[in-house]
Order: structure tokens, then sequence, then C-alpha cells
């Protein structure tokens, strides 16, 4: 990896539930966050969604409840499954919002915290650990509470539209956007509880293409990749 020096040193990574139906993907995503991890000792917080396991059947679910528990044991899973992967390089720990031991450790801030500087990595599920609240919200919360510098949320398209790129091939891309701006638009990237409790706490955010291989370190070392809300 080329001798520069990183923009950010602790990070919160939101990575899409699609990401997980694809090993290949998972592995190469894996890989290069050890890479950044043991060439810049970055920290890095992953919070993993679920939406690989409730996306498209949650209106069959008939309750929004059953839906958003189903949701949040996804997350967990999809932590167990990337953890796998990036053990076998570097120490990490899970911990989820709801209690979920011996599997994984129940969240608390200061425990991960004090995980976080000490492995330079953790990943966390189980969102808030309540139902009707979504992973953006547990991202923008675990964000605050750990003291991260920027969320970064990795997608499958290049960054934040107006409208669905892949069904909409006249949506506008933004480069860059205020979150009153994106609040007043109504953009679904992230939902407003969210983009709420980030405009307060001022942390910006970087919506980015994670299924290309490379991104995640040209964000960190500075490259302008996606969309930037602040």
């Amino acid at each position: 990896m080329e001798n520069k020096i990183p923009k950010y040193q602790k990070v919160l990574l939101k990575l899409t539930g699609e990401i997980w139906q694809k090993r290949e993907l998972l592995e190469e995503i894996s890989e290069e966050i050890i890479e950044i991890v043991k060439d810049f000792s970055i920290k890095i917080v992953i919070v993993t969604g679920g939406g690989n396991f409730i996306r498209g059947i949650a209106n069959d679910m008939g309750s929004r409840l059953v839906a958003d528990r189903i949701g949040m044991l996804g997350t967990v899973i999809n932590a167990l499954i990337i953890e796998n992967y990036l053990k076998k390089s570097l120490p990490c720990t899970v911990f989820s919002s709801f209690f979920c031991m011996p599997l994984v450790e129940y969240y608390n801030v200061e425990k991960a915290k004090e995980t976080l500087e000490e492995k330079k990595l953790i990943i966390i599920a189980g969102g808030t650990g309540n139902p009707y609240f979504s992973t953006d919200t547990a991202c923008a919360l675990r964000a605050r509470e750990l003291g991260v510098e920027i969320i970064l949320k990795g997608t499958k398209v290049e960054g934040i539209y107006s409208d669905d790129p892949l069904k909409n091939k006249k949506a506008k891309f933004y480069k860059k956007i205020t979150y009153e701006e994106a609040i007043k638009k109504g953009l679904k990237i992230m939902d407003g509880t969210a983009f709420f409790l980030l405009k307060e706490a001022k942390i910006p955010l970087i919506v980015y293409n994670a299924m290309k291989k490379g991104n995640l370190k040209k964000i960190l070392l500075g490259e302008s990749i996606g969309s930037l809300v602040c």
C-alpha cells in the first residue's frame, strides 16, 4: 500500500446487506479492511445491516414488529460471518445491542471504546436493540457514542441520488449536500432520525459504492469518492 497519511483515524463503516449475498465481495472487503487497519492503524467500527434477510419479505410478515426482530437477528448473523473472515488476520470483537450471549458480547459503550482502542476493530450488530428503529439510526447513535470522525455508508450505487438510479436513469446525483437539504428533499439514503442525530452532532457522512474494489481505501486517503453529507 502507498505510504500516505490517512485523512481519518476513527471511522464507522456501515455496509449494505447485499454484500453478504456475494462471498467473493465479502472476502474482498474484509481483506481491504484488514490491510487498512494493519497499515494505517485506523480504528474502524463496523455496523452491520440485515437487509439481505428481510428486504423483499417485510410486507409478507404482516407485522412490523416481527419484521424488525428478524432484521435485528439478521444483523447478528451478518456480524458473525464477517468476523469469521476478519479474525483470521485481525483480532476483533462482535457486540450486539440486545442480549445475545454467549454468541457475542452485549454492547456497552465503555467496553466498546476500550476494545476499539486495544484491537482497532469492533463489529456492532442488533441495530439500536429495539424494533421500529433502523440500522441507520443505530449508526448515528454509535457514531456519537464512540466519537468517530465520519460515517462511511457502503452501498451498491455511486452515492446519493434524487431517486433509485437503478430504476430511474434520470435520477440526479448529489456530490455534496447538507443534512438540511437531504431532510427537505426526503432523500432515502438514511432515515430522518439518523439525519437529525448526525446533523446535531456535526458528524459527516460519505455514501459510496462498496462493490468497487479499493473505494474504501481511496476515501480514507482523502480521495473524493461518492457523496458527502455535511
